[in-house]
């Protein structure tokens, strides 16, 4: 097995869908927490009103077939991969997802990552990226949602 990690981001399409945001929302929380620990996926999708990014982790093969999922999902568009690499070990334990809004502490991660204003994903490199995402998830609060992940030794 190959570790792979990928970034990325793209723009939320939900409201100029005319979609409920909450009720779609809930909708992507809930394939993420089905269907990514099976497939021994790792990492923390973040979002706000504009941008959904993401930090997959896992086997190659599974992580592109789920990019080729979301991809294909109409809630989202403009999809950018900042990154796809092979890695040593994962820098997630489990599967996080969380609203990324508006707070002094919010800010603050925001200018320790070079963003001056609000959350925008196509100013950050992906190490800043996946740096913001990791801080973000040990935060918690914030509505970060974590589902643990019983990782085989093969997929630690």
């Amino acid at each position: 097995m190959y570790l792979y990690r990928c970034v990325y981001y793209s723009r939320n399409a939900i409201k100029k869908l005319g979609l409920p945001v909450s009720a779609e929302i809930k909708s992507i929380l809930a394939a993420g927490a089905r269907n990514n620990p099976a497939a021994g996926l790792t990492g923390a999708l973040v979002f706000n009103e504009q941008y959904f990014a993401q930090v997959i982790e896992g086997d190659r093969h599974n992580v592109s077939r789920l990019l080729w999922r979301i991809a294909a999902d109409p809630r989202q568009e403009d999809m950018v991969i900042m990154s796809a690499d092979s890695i040593r070990g994962r820098s997630f334990d489990d599967w996080s997802m969380g609203y990324v809004g508006h707070s002094e502490e919010m800010e603050t991660l925001y200018l320790k990552y070079g963003i001056a204003i609000g959350f925008d994903p196509g100013r950050m490199g992906p190490e800043s990226l996946t740096g913001l995402v990791q801080e973000l998830v040990m935060l918690g609060g914030h509505g970060v949602h974590h589902h643990a992940m019983a990782a085989s030794p093969a997929t630690a």
